[in-house]
């Protein structure tokens, strides 16, 4: 029996110690992120997003859909937006519906789930996907010969 907790508390431990360390990591990647020099920003953004931190997943994500740091990928781009959005992060939904509704980083263009994430987002009060949905509607910009 104790064992058994001096297991889980190790395990607890552990846990926060990963919390911590990927918050450092996630705080010195978004310092390099913001100075604009996203080629030092990615590995620790990744290894952050990594270790779980939901933030670092959302602009991981957002990393690989728009080349900031590496190559454009929108394989992984999707991977790390979903991850971000099932952890609780809610800014990565309107970024998923935008790679949905645009097709960029070669994203298989799916207008029914860009207007599941971008309609989610704009209900959380995102006023980027609320200007799309709108272009949407319209058939506006990118959107005009859409069906």
């Amino acid at each position: 029996m104790l064992e058994k907790l001096v297991s889980k508390l190790g395990a607890y431990v552990d846990s926060l110690q990963n919390k911590t360390k990927a918050t450092q990591l996630y705080d010195e990647a978004l310092a390099h992120y913001s100075a604009k020099k996203y080629r030092n920003a990615f590995p620790i953004m990744r290894e952050a997003a990594q270790l779980g931190e939901k933030n670092a997943m959302a602009l991981l994500g957002s990393m690989y859909l728009l080349g900031k740091g590496t190559y454009e990928n929108g394989e992984e781009a999707l991977t790390w937006l979903h991850k971000a959005v099932n952890a609780g992060q809610t800014d990565a939904m309107g970024v998923l519906g935008m790679a949905y509704a645009t097709g960029k980083a070669k994203v298989k263009r799916n207008k029914e789930l860009a207007l599941e994430f971008l309609n989610k987002a704009a209900q959380l009060g995102d006023q980027k996907s609320v200007k799309m949905l709108d272009m949407i509607q319209k058939k506006e910009g990118m959107f005009r010969h859409d069906k």
